[in-house]
């Protein structure tokens, strides 16, 4: 299934434009038909061709699992075009609220970004200049 991105970017510079959504320096960067894709701007690891991010998923509705958002720590490999997940934390409520349904510290696997995917615009504003 191909997600419908809408940019959620307002002038040409990737970070320049965007506002921060709270404290913590979460910027929405995008969203799909089914979520709200932020970044924490504050918190970008660069080590070699490696990026490193934490970033919320808002969704509009909750899953099967009943998690309506997550945050999750997003490494970004920028040469291969790949990036993998580690560290979430689900749950009930939008922004990270609610009760905590899930907590997962190991890293996932490598995955390549699709082109049509929500990862593609944080792979964008971290690895291409």
């Amino acid at each position: 299934m191909r997600a419908v991105v809408r940019w959620s970017l307002c002038c040409a510079g990737l970070a320049g434009c965007l506002s921060p959504l709270t404290a913590q320096a979460w910027t929405r960067i995008g969203e799909t038909q089914d979520l709200t894709l932020y970044v924490n701007r504050s918190a970008i690891e660069r080590e070699d061709r490696i990026r490193r991010v934490w970033e919320m998923q808002d969704l509009k509705t909750p899953d099967a699992e009943g998690v309506r958002s997550r945050r999750y720590l997003n490494e970004y490999d920028c040469t291969y075009k790949m990036h993998r997940l580690g560290q979430m934390t689900s749950y009930t409520g939008p922004k990270l609220t609610g009760e905590k349904v899930a907590d997962v510290k190991d890293m996932g696997y490598w995955r390549k970004i699709s082109p049509n995917g929500v990862f593609v615009l944080t792979y964008i504003a971290l690895c291409v200049e």
